[in-house]
């Protein structure tokens, strides 16, 4: 019948396992293999009983024995040698061929379920409790950074929030010498409804040489700010600023001082719907845009008259699995009597850097606050143009390079390294009338005067755990290339 048939599929199975665990034991002595505790229990086969056995505790050494083919535990209920020797404590179970049986003689209650008290009226109703603020660390850590322009940098970050997550505070600092030349900001945001609020106050200090003397530039202030969502993807940002600038000559007391004070509100409208799975450089899929609108009035001598638009978007397609297409295109605008300035040039964290004229284009104290490097453009060096309007085109193709590389025999090596080909086109300027983005050289021939092209290759890969970019870049100016500019630079890509 049915189950005879089961029995003998499951019997030819059980003789191959035994041959699987044994294979150099090919002759069992045996028609047929005695049935599973499984088999019996499938097909309903009569178990015979068998006398469970408890060993009394005269065993000297060993608690596990076999009388009449049955494996039984001995009771070491009493036993003060087998409580300090043994290591697993299986006195609750016996073990035999009829299966594992537990003995509940000696086994503890259960533990009562914790239950909370006092938090129902007489009528079964909660009681409200109030809820108490209490903040705890999220996370304590210290980061240290580059800066092209400031050098080697080191942060302490600090961060509390509460249990509801309604409440956050963030402490920053760097300490050098004393509160005047360090660096500290505290935040405060306030997160339970949709809009979200934030509170800050800070201090910077940074040095420079400039003209072969050592100014230390310090900014200061307060700071409101407000993100309201429209939805997933956009938000409306709000921020208003106080904000003190001041410069000082360190090498030379008697040059006097630069002060600004004033006012600086600012509104953005942002969209992000990039996506950052596998993409350790940059995002590889979606997209950015933010347009920004930031000024201030001149209300007294220490103030700025300025009124500054900024847009930023970027695309990235991808294709063929790991491939992807980055485009980015920026502009912005400044006006007033102490228009903002931005300069073209250059990559981000550049390492080796260099700068056309030989030095940071900063000069005023507000030149330290608001001038704004709008980068990357490859194949030249920073400041290669400046202005105060500019338009900064990239095109940028992402692919995998190398996925393994390893130095020989040493344990050293690097893996998924990117490859990059890059076309950056951009401009900066002053004068619209004025701008003229061809001319012609002495022989008559077109070549490339306020617009910049530079094109080239490039590699990213993790090196002691840095992001690390190598690029090497030629200037185009519709005659030929120019010779190559390296670059080895630190951080993300846009």
């Amino acid at each position: 019948d049915g189950s005879k048939l089961v029995f003998a599929s499951l019997n030819e199975a059980g003789f191959d396992i035994y041959l699987m665990l044994r294979p150099f034991e090919g002759k069992l002595n045996v028609t047929e293999l005695e049935p599973t505790e499984f088999v019996k229990r499938k097909l309903e086969l009569p178990r015979p009983e068998k006398p469970k056995e408890v060993l009394n505790t005269t065993l000297s050494s060993d608690t596990v024995a076999v009388r009449n083919n049955i494996v039984v535990l001995a009771d070491t209920t009493n036993s003060e040698s087998y409580r300090a020797s043994g290591k697993v404590d299986l006195r609750n179970f016996v073990f035999s061929e009829g299966g594992m049986a537990k003995d509940t003689t000696n086994v503890p209650p259960p533990i009562t379920k914790f239950e909370v008290v006092n938090n129902q009226d007489n009528e079964g109703n909660y009681v409200p409790r109030k809820y108490k603020l209490n903040f705890t660390p999220d996370l304590v850590y210290g980061t240290a950074n580059y800066n092209t322009f400031y050098g080697l940098q080191g942060t302490t970050l600090m961060a509390f929030s509460d249990m509801m997550g309604d409440h956050q505070i963030i402490f920053q600092t760097n300490l050098l010498l004393d509160l005047k030349n360090s660096d500290y900001g505290l935040t405060y945001f306030y997160l339970p409804g949709r809009t979200d609020f934030g509170f800050q106050a800070f201090h910077s200090a940074r040095f420079l040489i400039l003209s072969q003397y050592l100014y230390r530039f310090r900014s200061w202030g307060l700071t409101g700010m407000a993100s309201y969502p429209i939805d997933r993807f956009d938000r409306i940002d709000l921020s208003v600023n106080w904000l003190n600038l001041s410069r000082e000559n360190l090498d030379d007391p008697t040059v006097p001082s630069q002060q600004r004070s004033f006012i600086l509100p600012s509104l953005s409208y942002v969209n992000d719907n990039s996506i950052w799975q596998g993409g350790w450089f940059a995002p590889n899929n979606g997209s950015r845009f933010n347009f920004t609108i930031y000024g201030s009035a001149k209300y007294s001598d220490e103030s700025l008259d300025l009124q500054t638009y900024v847009f930023d978007y970027r695309d990235y397609t991808k294709f063929l699995r790991e491939y992807v297409f980055a485009f980015r295109m920026a502009g912005g605008m400044s006006n007033g009597q102490n228009r903002q300035f931005f300069f073209i040039g250059g990559t981000d964290g550049w390492i080796n850097r260099r700068f056309n004229g030989g030095t940071i284009p900063i000069v005023n104290v507000e030149d330290y606050a608001f001038l704004t490097p709008v980068l990357p453009l490859r194949g030249f060096d920073y400041n290669a143009q400046s202005g105060t309007r500019f338009l900064l085109s990239n095109f940028e193709l992402r692919f995998p390079l190398v996925k393994y590389f390893i130095f020989g025999a040493l344990p050293i090596g690097f893996q998924n390294i990117l490859g990059a080909a890059f076309v950056d086109v951009g401009s900066a300027w002053s004068d619209t009338r004025a701008w003229q983005g061809f001319t012609r050289d002495e022989s008559g021939d077109p070549v490339m005067k306020d617009l910049l092209v530079g094109t080239g290759l490039g590699a990213r890969l993790f090196f002691l755990g840095f992001p690390l970019r190598i690029d090497v870049a030629w200037r185009f100016n519709w005659q030929g290339f120019s010779e190559p500019v390296y670059y080895f630079s630190l951080g993300a890509e846009f």
